[in-house]
C-alpha cells in the first residue's frame, strides 16, 4: 500500500510540476476612437444703409415704387444737401442681415432709439417700422427711447434632428442678404401750414439713432 500510495503522490508532483511549467499566449486585440470635431456655431448682426427718399406725397416729380421696401412714390435725396420743409415726409430704409448658425440657437434682437434733437420741430414726427425679408410688417415704433424686441432662430437647413416650433419666431435665411428693413420715417406733412414757427427755419434735425443688438437666449418656445 505505501508503494502504491507514494506512486500516486508522485505522479500528482509531476503533474503540479507540468501545469506550473505552461504558458499561454492570451488573445488581445485594439482599436482607436476617433474624437470628432465639434464646430461651434456663429451669432452677429451688421446693418448697411439703404438710402433716404423724398416721399412727399403731392409732389409730382416722383418715381412710382421708388422706395426698396413700402413701394411709395418718390426720389433719391441726399441728406448732406436736401433741406426739409413744412409738408415733406422723407423716408430712410436699412438692411440688418441676422447671422445665426447652430441647432439650438436663438436671439432676441433688440431695436432702441437713443440722442437725436430734443423736442423735434413742431409737427415733425419720427417713427420706423420693421419688415421682415418678404416685406411683411413685423414691429413699428417711434424714436423715442424705447426698445422694440425681435425673436430669431437658425434656419434648419443642414442642421440635426429636430422640429422646433419656432413660435413668435422669426427664421433667418442664412444668406447675406438682408433679414430685416428697418425703415425711419421723418414725416412734417401734419403742420403743413403758414403757422409753423419761424424758429425751425435752417433749424438741422439730427435723428434718434437706432441701435440693435442681438443676445442667444435659453428660454421661451422650444426651450423647457
Amino acid at each position: 500500500m505505501k508503494n502504491k500510495t507514494k506512486g500516486v503522490i508522485a505522479g500528482l508532483a509531476g503533474l503540479a510540476l507540468l501545469s506550473g511549467g505552461t504558458t499561454f499566449a492570451l488573445w488581445s486585440d485594439s482599436d482607436s476612437i476617433p474624437g470628432g470635431t465639434i464646430t461651434n456655431g456663429e451669432l452677429g448682426v451688421s446693418a448697411t444703409s439703404v438710402g433716404w427718399f423724398d416721399v412727399s406725397p403731392d409732389r409730382t416729380d416722383v418715381t412710382v415704387a421708388a422706395t426698396p421696401v413700402t413701394e411709395l412714390a418718390g426720389h433719391t435725396v441726399d441728406l448732406q444737401t436736401w433741406r426739409m420743409v413744412p409738408g415733406d415726409v422723407a423716408e430712410g430704409t436699412y438692411g440688418l442681415d441676422v447671422t445665426l448658425v447652430g441647432d439650438n440657437l436663438v436671439a432676441n434682437l433688440d431695436v432702441t432709439s437713443s440722442g437725436g434733437t430734443t423736442p423735434l420741430p413742431e409737427g415733425l414726427v419720427v417713427s420706423y417700422q420693421v419688415f421682415d425679408a418678404d416685406g411683411t410688417d413685423v414691429t413699428a415704433g417711434v424714436l423715442d427711447g424705447t426698445s422694440t424686441t425681435l425673436r430669431f432662430a437658425a434656419p434648419r437647413t443642414g442642421q440635426a434632428a429636430g422640429a422646433p416650433v419656432n413660435t413668435g419666431t422669426v427664421v433667418v435665411d442664412g444668406t447675406t442678404a438682408a433679414d430685416l428693413f428697418v425703415v425711419v420715417t421723418a414725416d412734417w406733412s401734419a403742420e403743413a401750414s403758414d403757422t409753423t414757427d419761424d424758429s425751425t427755419m435752417n433749424a438741422a434735425t439730427a435723428l434718434k439713432n437706432l441701435a440693435v443688438s442681438l443676445q442667444q437666449d435659453r428660454s421661451g418656445a422650444d426651450f423647457s
